[in-house]
């Protein structure tokens, strides 16, 4: 693939690339199912974090029982910081790691 072309190209986060930053947007918050059902442990959710920051076609990858939709909820009303790749923003596709814990 051809890096810069029309800036359409949604790259696979690595090497060069800058980290994406939440700037806004909600913190997960367990659900009541969750708490009751004592689910915790690792969710991963693949997306694409677009040159305006905003997160998009979120595939879940790894769930968690009654965490999914809370999670997915959370991304999508979330900002980040554009991943930058030679100094320009670029599109990529990042994998968030959720590794959630029961609220005490």
């Amino acid at each position: 693939g051809q890096l810069g072309g029309t800036g359409t190209d949604v790259l696979s986060f690595g090497q060069g690339m800058t980290r994406p930053e939440q700037i806004s947007g909600p913190q997960v918050s367990y659900t009541r199912e969750a708490i009751e059902a004592r689910v915790q442990g690792l969710m991963i959710v693949k997306c694409v974090i677009t040159t305006e920051g905003k997160v998009e076609r979120c595939r879940v990858i790894k769930p968690l029982p009654h965490m999914e939709q809370a999670v997915m909820d959370v991304l999508a009303a979330s900002r980040y910081k554009p991943v930058t790749f030679q100094g320009r923003p670029v599109e990529v596709q990042y994998t968030f790691n959720f590794n959630l814990k029961l609220p005490r």
